[in-house]
């Protein structure tokens, strides 16, 4: 193609140039500075006449406001919303509904459902809800609109990525809005001729491009004058007008709002966050999330290295989600399944799996540290107006890549395992192996055979690297979260891995938006470029390399030690005798037969074990071993029962006995084990400058004496059977998971839903003790009597809890 001489004589010539190469380019349209001007002028006295408005307002029937919105019902509620915006859209989310109804070609050509994409938080299922409209009508009203420019800029990404919305371009002048807190200031726009900052304004992000900036504007527009509608029919015979009536004192909404989540939830903190003013960038609240997910990740390390039938179950069900388990077209299974090569995949992912997981979370827990500490430093000099502290963006913006890189092995995961998951394999179909290659083809069946459902969309979103770019991550996972939470059918279509999987996604959705909070604009400004960025990665993750590179090179043979699976499925479920004690123990030798094997190997390879490369970040433990049989009088109280081996332990660990067995710190068993090994390298106290994370190891301190705690009947009943101990007559059955999240409560602790299946569970005014996290069971919602145990051993490991540490009351 031939470029035109003068296609860089204006910014309409470059856009011909460029859409003539590249027709689905979109073109904006071009306005001139007069038109630019006019329209802000306009877009500007409206948001400040309707925001005077309702400051009086809700200055006089603000509490009126709440007594009858919280009155009404849901169909009542609806009626409002409907009169103050007709043809309300009817879902959460209405512009992922919209981007499945239009296609591209039709959106290029102009959509119908322009509202869909310009307003999706201004929908009926949301606004409905009791909380929403209040939290919504109080934050507009007393805050500055400057205050919601990211947020209103950021709620357009689907629509602009889509090009469902196109932004009309003025060229040589920067808007600005954010701190811009008068009506005759806000929307003003700064020529790049007439001020030599101007463009660097808007290239950092304090500034925005002016057809951008009027798209933020009529956002901001139609939003109050909704909020004008709603509280005009709420109040409708009341005269609003007239001021002589007293103000009246501002009501605590966090005292009057019901909750609409029966637990505090990520799910509710992303619905209700269009209709809030958002902290910018809330570390603190990261820092617990990701902490939670560090040690969880930990515990699992382990838990498959100490408890046979933990191992056991993790390898079953991570072999279910191999994509080998998908039959082609024919009907035909992969040749594999029948060799030993299918389960040392398996085995060899679930051990990489572990130990990579555990180093990513621990350096973003380190990053996050890392961030606090420049935050707090520059505390006085970040604000929505201004540009990031130079310092303070450099490592916003490593910590933006790290998450970005960390976020492509949980796709990766996610791409093998969502295909082959039991529930949704019957929707794929696996090509025919090329024998010159172990990669794996698969692809989705034709549509014909198959009928296209929303929940299966959503899922095929994650597998496809420019869709995800469309929806955004953090968008995508809270859409499906939403789906799973309200339909029962999809819900039971979600594995356990999974959901699990689900949690981790989210989690990495939710710190990307984090991000994007922390930046003054709706776009983080380029303040390193990539290859700084990709070294500097390269440097913070030696460690997780290392472990990667060494996990990587093992050898062939894991299945000869970790096959078949059924030696390590132990009778947990039985009461102890000398014939389970004896097959625990020999379970408990395989294992650690499996164990030495991976580290004999390592150090092979590597001149060390992975827990010697990483002494300074896991914390070492005793594995507990099953301790030999004695008999025990029929007549002596199990209180009094002192043998050479109970007699060595704690009155806390005879209680405790959990995961199937009684235990003790240091058996014979465990020193011959020892002597098969060479001995681990204890690692020195991890701590850090943040607060949540100083004296990691202290959990592990059971010198410090764990508190008593008086908890009620039902209470006291979970407690029992999560440190039930095996010589006990019967073991209890399953446990209600609702009645395991009161329990929690009860003893002092905050609980928080993620999306997926994670829950955190944070301790509540101790400061040396860290958050936790538990996984519901899914899709049923009681805990099966193993894993209740298995919940047991963490609490032990973490807060040093036992059965003694309860009484009830």
């Amino acid at each position: 193609m031939e470029i035109p001489e003068d296609v860089y004589g204006g910014p309409q010539r470059l856009y011909a140039a460029m859409a003539a190469g590249n027709p689905s380019l979109p073109v904006p349209v071009f306005l001139t500075f007069e038109e630019v001007n006019s329209k802000a002028k306009k877009y500007s006295q409206d948001i400040f006449t309707a925001q005077r408005d309702l400051v009086n307002i809700l200055d006089r029937h603000e509490g009126t406001i709440i007594k009858r919105w919280l009155k009404r019902t849901t169909v009542q509620r609806q009626k409002v919303l409907t009169t103050a915006f007709p043809g309300i859209p009817l879902t959460h989310r209405p512009d992922f509904w919209a981007f499945r109804k239009e296609s591209q070609p039709q959106l290029r050509s102009g959509t119908q459902y322009r509202d869909h994409w310009l307003l999706p938080s201004l929908n009926r299922e949301d606004l409905s809800r009791p909380r929403n409209l209040l939290l919504f009508l109080r934050s507009r009203t007393r805050n500055p609109p400057g205050d919601f420019t990211n947020a209103d800029a950021n709620s357009v990404h689907i629509g602009h990525t889509t090009q469902a919305l196109i932004t009309p371009y003025l060229s040589g002048h920067t808007m600005l809005l954010a701190g811009q807190n008068t009506q005759e200031a806000y929307g003003r726009m700064v020529s790049w001729d007439e001020d030599d900052e101007a463009f660097d304004l808007m290239s950092r992000g304090t500034g925005l491009q002016p057809g951008e900036g009027l798209q933020v504007m009529e956002i901001q527009q139609r939003k109050m004058q909704f909020l004008l509608g709603c509280v005009g029919h709420i109040l409708q015979d009341l005269s609003l007008n007239d001021l002589s009536i007293p103000k009246q004192p501002v009501p605590v909404l966090d005292y009057l709002l019901p909750e609409t989540f029966d637990w505090s939830s990520l799910a509710q903190e992303i619905e209700e966050a269009p209709y809030k003013l958002q902290n910018a960038f809330d570390i603190g609240r990261l820092h617990t999330y990701v902490v939670a997910r560090r040690n969880e990740a930990e515990d699992h390390i382990w838990s498959l290295r100490e408890d046979p039938s933990y191992f056991h179950d993790v390898v079953l069900e991570r072999s279910e989600h191999r994509q080998e388990k998908i039959l082609t077209a024919s009907g035909k299974a992969h040749p594999v399944l029948r060799q030993d090569i299918f389960w040392e995949r398996v085995l060899s992912n679930v051990v990489m799996d572990a130990y990579a997981n555990f180093v990513a979370w621990d350096t973003i827990s380190r990053e996050l540290d890392r961030l606090a500490s420049k935050k707090s430093e520059y505390s006085d000099k970040i604000s929505p107006d201004r540009e990031l502290p130079k310092d303070f963006a450099h490592a916003l913006a490593h910590f933006q890549y790290q998450i970005e890189e960390f976020t492509k092995g949980a796709i990766g995961s996610w791409k093998v395992g969502m295909v082959a998951s039991p529930p949704l394999r019957q929707h794929y179909i696996r090509e025919p192996q090329n024998p010159t290659t172990n990669q794996i083809q698969v692809t989705k069946k034709d549509a014909s055979t198959i009928n296209p459902d929303y929940l299966l969309w959503l899922l095929q979103v994650f597998l496809q690297d420019d869709q995800l770019f469309l929806c955004g991550l953090d968008n995508l996972c809270d859409e499906l979260e939403r789906e799973i939470r309200s339909n029962k059918v999809s819900r039971e279509r979600i594995s356990p891995y999974i959901a699990s999987l689900i949690s981790d996604l989210s989690l990495f959705g939710e710190l990307k938006r984090q991000i994007g909070l922390a930046t003054p604009g709706p776009r983080m400004a380029e303040s390193i470029d990539e290859e700084e960025r990709h070294a500097e990665f390269d440097k913070r993750t030696k460690l997780f390399r290392q472990i990667y590179k060494t996990l990587s090179s093992l050898g062939m043979g894991l299945a000869e030690f970790g096959t078949p699976l059924g030696k390590f499925n132990v009778p947990s479920h039985k009461r102890r005798t000398r014939a389970t004690t004896q097959t625990m123990q020999l379970a408990e030798r395989n294992l650690d037969l499996f164990w030495d094997h991976i580290d004999v190997s390592c150090r092979d390879t590597a001149g060390s074990s992975v827990h010697q490369m990483l002494n300074k970040v896991l914390q070492d433990r005793q594995l507990q071993r099953t301790p030999d049989w004695a008999e025990q009088p029929e007549t002596q109280p199990l209180a009094s029962i002192e043998t050479s081996e109970l007699g060595a332990m704690s009155g806390q660990l005879a209680a405790l006995e959990l995961q199937t067995r009684t235990e003790n710190t240091v058996t014979a068993a465990i020193s011959r084990a020892k002597e098969r090994q060479k001995p681990k390298t204890r690692s020195a106290p991890w701590t850090s400058s943040s607060t949540a994370t100083e004296n990691l190891d202290v959990a592990q301190d059971h010198s410090i004496a764990a508190p008593i705690y008086e908890v009620s009947k039902r209470g006291f009943k979970v407690f029992t059977t999560l440190f039930y101990t095996a010589t006990e007559e019967e073991p209890p059955g399953e446990l209600p998971w609702s009645e395991f999240l009161s329990a929690m409560a009860s003893v002092g602790f905050s609980i928080k839903k993620l999306d997926g299946s994670a829950w955190i569970f944070a301790p509540v005014g101790d400061a040396w003790k860290q958050s936790i996290t538990f996984h519901e069971p899914h899709p049923g919602s009681k805990i099966p009597f193993l894993v209740a145990r298995r919940f047991g051993r963490r609490l032990w490991r973490r807060y040093g809890w036992t059965i003694e540490n309860f009484r009830r009351a």
